[in-house]
């Protein structure tokens, strides 16, 4: 997670997707959590990365100021290959685009 040193650190609460779960050919893939920051956010952009291929499969994003997102996505598995893959969820802390991350990583299966 990258933090300003001037800013308190965003609390990352995610239950899905789990860190090292392997899905199946057309699992569903669930985006589950929850961003909490003692001052106000400004949304989230969340990118899904198949780092085997080094292709960006899933994204999306939300423009909400509050000191508390649920998030709430979902993607199918649909990749060719064994593949390694990487959620990136940021949380931007203000209108100039200052965010703190935070990643999961887990497998998917081509069958």
């Amino acid at each position: 997670m990258m933090s300003c040193p001037s800013h308190p650190p965003v609390d990352f609460q995610f239950t899905n997707p789990e860190a090292g779960k392997i899905y199946g050919k057309g699992d569903t893939v669930f985006v589950a959590g929850m961003l909490q920051w003692e001052k106000e956010l400004h949304g989230y952009e969340m990118t899904l990365t198949n780092t085997s291929t080094d292709s960006v499969v899933f994204s999306a994003h939300g423009h909400e100021d509050t000191k508390m997102l649920n998030i709430s996505q979902m993607w199918i598995n649909n990749v060719a290959g064994h593949s390694n893959m990487k959620l990136t969820i940021d949380a931007v802390t203000d209108h100039e685009g200052a965010k703190q991350s935070q990643d999961i990583h887990f497998h998917c299966h081509p069958m």
